[in-house]
């Protein structure tokens, strides 16, 4: 689904998030309040945090008291080392794995190899993605 966010770079939803029935899919013309799930350059991916324009069923990462306990350990701000694990070339992302836990990055340029160490900053965290929003240090340090 197509969403004019008021700027050159469309954004939209994937199918997938929307209602299962298209009968129940938001009109044309409806406004609304949405997360950045991606932003590419060329698009920007949304979620809507309206309930009644999304899929009704939420697979959870984790439990509240696991968010709970991850958002405490790794506060906005907190700077921590993660191994990359997994590069997505066709979305400019890879993943990291923290301890227990995996979070996805994107990247610009060429993106850092698996298996390095990467140091990153806690931007901020997505009560509603359970999501750490993470941001590689300023000289995207690789440690060996």
């Amino acid at each position: 689904m197509a969403v004019d966010i008021g700027d050159p770079v469309p954004g939209w939803v994937d199918v997938l998030q929307l209602p299962r029935e298209p009968s129940r899919w938001p009109p044309v013309g409806r406004s609304g309040f949405f997360e950045v799930l991606q932003h590419r350059g060329f698009e920007v991916r949304l979620l809507p945090l309206d309930a009644s324009m999304r899929n009704r069923y939420r697979a959870w990462r984790c439990s509240g008291p696991e968010w709970a306990e991850i958002t405490r350990h790794r506060p906005v701000g907190s700077r921590f080392e993660a191994t990359v694990e997994h590069i997505f070339p066709g979305n400019r992302e890879y993943t990291v794995r923290l301890d227990d836990w995996y979070e996805v990055v994107e990247y610009e340029g060429s993106p850092p190899d698996p298996g390095t160490q990467v140091q990153f900053t806690v931007e901020r965290h997505s009560d509603w993605t359970r999501s750490l929003i993470l941001r590689p240090d300023d000289t995207l340090e690789q440690i060996p």
